[in-house]
């Protein structure tokens, strides 16, 4: 899952650096893909497709006007991403007996 995560975090940078020639549509459909096998987190990897979803939409905007709101959506996404990994890699946040 962390793998799945951070490429499409990846993915969601090069959308923000070149939001004329990038699709996120598949990194949506990965994201959706592993929230149906999530279990216990999908809630947080709602979250995350949500804000993915936001972005793609807001891609226009970017890449034509490239304003404050649509960089934020950008934004967003990727605090969004960056919570649902960080979910992942301390998974094990019970204290030590």
């Amino acid at each position: 899952m962390k793998e799945i995560l951070q490429q499409v975090k990846e993915d969601l940078e090069k959308a923000y650096s070149n939001p004329g020639n990038f699709d996120l549509n598949q990194s949506i459909q990965q994201l959706q893909a592993a929230r149906e096998q999530s279990g216990d987190k999908g809630t947080i990897l709602e979250d995350a497709i949500t804000a993915l979803t936001q972005a793609k939409h807001a891609m226009p905007a970017l890449e034509k006007a490239g304003d404050v709101s649509s960089s934020a959506v950008f934004g967003q996404a990727f605090n969004a991403l960056d919570h649902a990994l960080k979910s992942y890699v301390d998974a094990d946040n019970d204290p030590v007996s």
